[in-house]
């Protein structure tokens, strides 16, 4: 028996009847050699390999389409111009296109109801130099249109968490519960945004200013699909993952615009530049740990950007710089 662990014949015992009473003392050193054992494990049974299992064009360039964005159950994808103006949705099942409004700046990151029958967005208008910002919601069944907010300075993007609108207005939350939506009960209602350059999270009410590498320009924060860590990039260094307390988990090198494709991989894009047209951009899987980095898409004739992913599935839907749109699938090895 190794000297370092101390287990009477009595104790012994009762961890073979499954009542776990014995206590099992270890040096230290064994104890910290085991718990990184431990993280090791878990590392790679979580960073499986994956591949491109089909990449097809789902919308062509003749109209210039950008930014999709998936349904929650996926039968849907929205999108809009390069310029944000205007928001259409693509029915996934009938393949039909339709036109949800030409407001201008409603393409900037709308979201679903979870159970996918509303779109709200926030579309914008100027006075001079200023920028006022309006929510609507539509009903994508009756194509019925709500007013949520109007002319408001400096309203965030908006996110659906745990079935409420969330979003900001000069830096202070705001939670609107969705008109016959309920919530579900074990559900964490924490989201992250930008304020001032820096990535905040709001966590029932609680609200947290992060800056895990320090002072400088934080961009597209968002939380795991478990709500345990947070990916963000930090300009002009890198993208990283962090855990909520703002502890660095991994550095993922050079990746931009990039969304989870479940708790175990991230996906997003390494894009170039002239310093006037992006030249050249391929989308990436990188694992959790930043270990593994796995290129999904090298065509010569195609720039390939702004990926969004349906979370815990295998689908990712991107558009190309001359605007077409295509859906990616991979498979897990």
């Amino acid at each position: 028996m190794d000297k370092n662990i101390d287990i009477t014949i009595a104790k012994y015992l009762d961890l073979i009847k499954g009542k776990f009473a014995g206590i099992v003392r270890l040096n230290n050193f064994k104890m910290k050699k085991i718990l990184i054992l431990f993280v090791l494990v878990c590392e790679i049974a979580g960073a499986q390999n994956l591949s491109v299992l089909t990449n097809d064009k789902i919308l062509n360039s003749d109209s210039k389409y950008y930014y999709p964005h998936f349904s929650p159950d996926g039968k849907q994808i929205v999108f809009t111009s390069q310029n944000f103006v205007g928001l259409y949705v693509l029915d996934m099942e009938t393949k039909k296109t339709s036109k949800l409004t030409d407001k201008q700046g409603a393409g900037y990151k709308p979201v679903f109801s979870g159970d996918g029958s509303i779109l709200f967005y926030r579309w914008n208008e100027y006075d001079g130099l200023k920028k006022y910002s309006s929510i609507n919601s539509i009903n994508l069944d009756s194509k019925q249109i709500s007013v949520i907010e109007t002319g408001k300075k400096n309203l965030s993007p908006l996110q659906v968490i745990n079935n409420s609108l969330v979003y900001t207005i000069e830096n202070k939350e705001e939670k609107r519960q969705i008109a016959g939506a309920l919530k579900t009960a074990n559900e964490k209602t924490i989201w992250t945004c930008i304020e001032n350059q820096k990535i905040v999270i709001y966590d029932n009410n609680l609200k947290s200013v992060l800056a895990p590498k320090g002072d400088g320009n934080y961009i597209w924060p968002e939380l795991s699909p478990d709500k345990t860590k947070i990916l963000f990039t930090f300009a002009g260094h890198g993208t990283y993952i962090s855990d909520l307390s703002g502890k660095i988990i991994a550095e993922l090198g050079y990746l931009n615009a990039s969304k989870w494709l479940n708790n175990n991989w991230v996906v997003g894009m390494k894009d170039y530049d002239d310093g006037d047209v992006v030249t050249e951009s391929d989308l990436f899987a990188v694992s959790l740990n930043g270990q593994k980095s796995i290129q999904l898409t090298h065509t010569a004739d195609e720039i390939e950007m702004h990926p969004d992913c349906l979370p815990e599935s295998s689908r990712i839907v991107y558009h190309t710089l001359k605007g077409d749109i295509y859906l990616l699938t991979v498979k897990f090895e």
